[in-house]
């Protein structure tokens, strides 16, 4: 079971020797060691219009092994393929001025990331974590669902029913005998012990939309190979995911053609990163190499389209949706009225692009291959250290800028209003969206969010005033009913709103306390996909009772709401 980390491995092995039928032990083992056997080092997004290839150590839509760069198809079926290497940039200076820094872009050098998590205490790692965490995992939410509800009829206890390998294997936790976090990939606690237990306790992962690719990788495992920079010493949770047919996306047509990618970069080092940065770089190829590029830096997203392509082909956005958070830069980072405020977020700070090593382009203005490069362009400078400038190429003008080929998006910034885009042909062109700059701080956790869109307009021949539109959808929903389709994404809250549930586990009666007073408290039962089974009103209550006798054996949440709070809590029915 060299796939499974050691608690799990514990954890597993103990439940299998003690389940009560030797029929469920064996069905059980050997649904898990069918799965390890078939543990993959990449697995596609494929659940939508979309089918886009996620590999371990983070690279995306492409195959590292052969080069072959039809890692993204769209739509699916059509052996049309849009999209290129991709992947994340981050880097920052230390307390001396040291510049460290992770990038890679086609491997031909090397790599600056491995699979698997780092140790809490030093970050590093070793061969044979590497060689464990070199995969993904890949679950659809039915999968989840089918899980949950056959554990809570007692098909997972009794070997009846075999959840997909990927669940079982899910890497819920970190080997804290070897240092690494408890608490890897997220997964529902069913009973609170912070082991990740599916055949015992009933736990599930935590995914987000209705198909996700999970992978953890580090930056630490050998001298950078690509950069040739010193390590950050950071650790990368990654989560790609799209959405399938549901209301949300039949209603949100785009929601079909896109895909997300959310990170955390997990800063393991013992000392700080100052003035950091973080990139999505990306190289995606529309008709021909002959590829423009821009940016809207109103709607957070950079793109990539061919003047001179037919009807039939798309403009490829990059969305920003989440960011570093920067709360001392006096800049209202997420365009919500307010500077600085708890919790803000930056979203894209900066857009660059440059070109192809091929004859004839400037070297200035080509691949970058030593750390300061990849710097440069995070910052927005280009590889000779002159600045990013309004108009033209963006090289060599008067007037400094952050974003390349703005349009007449920037509307507070030095380019103005006037429409700076690309004209002619366009060239063999690579990207990247940039957010900065901010402080990585030992054992922080930077999240960021991304979407690629492919937007098609057949009819009126504009894919960028489509992209537009479907970009500025996807906004609007992002935060509010983007997550329609996920009910298994469920998680306890931590509001003001503090109460106690006794007994748990229970088989009938469920007392509640709760601490709030003069206010009206609104009691829901609601079961493990989202369905409110029981609804009641209570006014100024300490303690109340309610009877849950009628449930079935399973997991459920009991959630309080008053006028200004919500928290939830879960409880098993036995």
């Amino acid at each position: 079971m060299d796939f499974l980390c050691g608690s799990l491995r514990v954890v597993l092995y103990e439940k299998l020797i003690n389940t009560t039928t030797m029929k469920t032990t064996l069905l059980l083992f050997a649904g898990l060691i069918t799965g390890l056997t078939q543990a993959q080092t990449f697995n596609y997004l494929d659940i939508n219009q979309v089918k886009a290839r996620v590999n371990s150590g983070g690279d995306l839509h492409w195959d590292p092994n052969t080069g072959n760069f039809s890692g993204y198809e769209c739509p699916i079926g059509s052996n049309r393929h849009w999209g290129g290497p991709a992947g994340l940039w981050f880097g920052g200076l230390d307390v001396g001025g040291q510049l460290h820094l992770a990038a890679q872009t086609y491997h031909q050098s090397g790599v600056d990331f491995w699979p698997g998590p780092l140790t809490t205490n030093d970050a590093t790692t070793d061969s044979a974590v590497v060689s464990q965490y070199n995969r993904v995992w890949k679950l659809n939410k039915s999968d989840i669902d089918d899980f949950i509800t056959n554990y809570a009829n007692g098909n997972i206890q009794n070997g009846s029913f075999i959840p997909v390998a990927d669940l079982i294997s899910w890497p819920g936790n970190g080997d804290i005998s070897q240092n690494q976090d408890s608490q890897l990939a997220p997964y529902f606690d069913t009973n609170g012990d912070n082991i990740y237990d599916p055949v015992g306790a009933g736990d599930y992962p935590l995914i987000k939309g209705d198909q996700a690719i999970y992978t953890i990788f580090n930056d630490n495992y050998l001298l950078h190979q690509s950069s040739a920079a010193k390590a950050i010493g950071a650790e990368i949770h990654l989560m790609a995911y799209a959405y399938g047919p549901c209301s949300i996306t039949s209603s949100n047509s785009f929601l079909n053609y896109t895909t997300f990618y959310n990170y955390k970069i997990i800063n393991r080092n013992s000392f700080a990163f100052l003035n950091s940065y973080v990139s999505l770089f990306n190289d995606s190829d529309v008709g021909s190499l002959n590829n423009n590029v821009g940016c809207d830096v109103t709607d957070h997203y950079g793109y990539i389209y061919n003047n001179a392509m037919p009807s039939n082909q798309p403009a490829v956005g990059v969305v920003q949706l989440k960011g570093p958070l920067n709360t001392t830069n006096g800049i209202d980072d997420n365009a919500d009225g307010s500077s600085d405020e708890p919790g803000e977020q930056m979203s894209m700070t900066g857009f660059m692009y440059f070109n192809n090593s091929f004859a004839g382009i400037p070297v200035s203005q080509s691949d970058p291959s030593q750390a300061f490069e990849y710097f440069q362009y995070m910052l927005g400078y280009w590889k000779d250290g002159t600045p990013l400038t309004c108009g033209s190429n963006g090289y060599g003008g008067s007037t400094q800028t952050k974003f390349a080929y703005s349009g007449n998006t920037d509307l507070n910034g030095p380019c103005g209003t006037s429409n700076w885009t690309e004209t002619g042909t366009g060239s063999d062109k690579r990207f990247v969206t940039n957010s900065g700059p901010y402080d990585m701080l030992p054992g922080s956790i930077t999240e960021l969010e991304y979407a690629y869109i492919t937007s098609f307009d057949s009819i009126t021949n504009d894919p960028l005033g489509k992209l537009d539109t479907d970009v500025q959808n996807l906004h609007a929903i992002y935060n509010s009913s983007l997550n329609q389709c996920l009910t298994t994404g469920i998680k306890e809250q931590n509001l003001t709103t503090q109460f106690i549930i006794a007994p748990n586990p229970t088989n009938g009666i469920l007392n509640i306390s709760s601490s709030l007073k003069n206010t009206t408290i609104r009691i829901e039962v609601i079961d493990a996909l989202g369905k409110v089974l029981l609804s009641e009103d209570h006014k100024e209550f300490n303690q109340t009772s309610i009877n849950v006798v009628h449930l079935s054996s399973g997991i459920y949440f009991l959630k309080l709401s008053s006028e200004n709070n919500t928290s939830t809590k879960k409880f098993i029915k036995e």
